[in-house]
């Protein structure tokens, strides 16, 4: 079986597992947020957790929506996810990897690999 065709499946665990390091990770400034109501409690010049921890989670929901798309074009319209997905990816990967090394970006650039293969 092919591996482009579980690529969709792939970048949902892809996106759980970020949101779920997200919340582990920035649970101090996800609660502090949330104490000071939601609503306008985040100014990045004073707050750089706190932006960096919404940051982080909404990349997490911006994947699984990626996520849910792939699967869409290939459980429901029966095609593959275009070339140009994967190539988007690998860059955006190859981008985080340049000034994050230490992160997560290396668990997509395999993905982008598969869908970029023919």
């Amino acid at each position: 079986m092919k591996m482009k065709k579980h690529s969709g499946v792939m970048l949902t665990w892809t996106a759980v597992l970020h949101t779920v390091v997200g919340i582990i990770v920035y649970w101090q400034q996800i609660t502090n947020i949330a104490n000071d109501g939601f609503i306008n409690a985040i100014d990045p010049q004073l707050h750089a957790g706190r932006a960096a921890a919404f940051w982080f989670l909404m990349f997490g929901i911006l994947l699984f929506m990626l996520a849910s798309l792939m699967n869409w074009f290939i459980q429901i319209k029966g095609t593959e996810v275009p070339q140009f997905v994967g190539v988007h990816l690998l860059a955006l990967s190859l981008i985080g990897v340049l000034f994050l090394p230490v992160s997560g970006f290396w668990l997509v650039i395999p993905q982008a690999i598969i869908i970029m293969r023919k």
